[in-house]
């Protein structure tokens, strides 16, 4: 892979820098409103896929240049269901009364 055919992405990568650092300076300066944050992370987050574009182009030249995404697996546990009062377990039958918290019992 020739430096030619990589200056499109390193065009814009430099451009990227650019504007990132004219946000950065004015962050310092206490300059940016919540737009420049806002357009500093798309900045940010669009340099780390330029980067990585650039290093996959130049580790496999054949390589293609919009990889499919990997999707997320499926979430079966999206956290624990909240622990149910205990006579609602329906371990007591309806003619049992319901034991006494107060008294001890004997459990193995």
């Amino acid at each position: 892979m020739t430096q030619s055919e990589n200056s499109p992405i390193i065009d814009r990568i430099e451009s990227l820098v650019e504007e990132e650092q004219r946000l950065w300076h004015d962050e310092s300066e206490g300059r940016l409103d919540d737009d420049g944050r806002q357009r500093l992370a798309i900045i940010r987050a669009e340099l780390d896929r330029c980067w990585d574009h650039l290093r996959r182009r130049r580790a496999n030249p054949t390589a293609p240049d919009v990889i499919d995404p990997v999707p997320w697996p499926p979430n079966d546990l999206e956290g624990p269901e909240p622990e149910p009062p205990h006579l609602e377990h329906g371990v007591h039958g309806a003619d049992e009364p319901a034991p006494d918290p107060d008294v001890p019992r004997d459990i193995p």
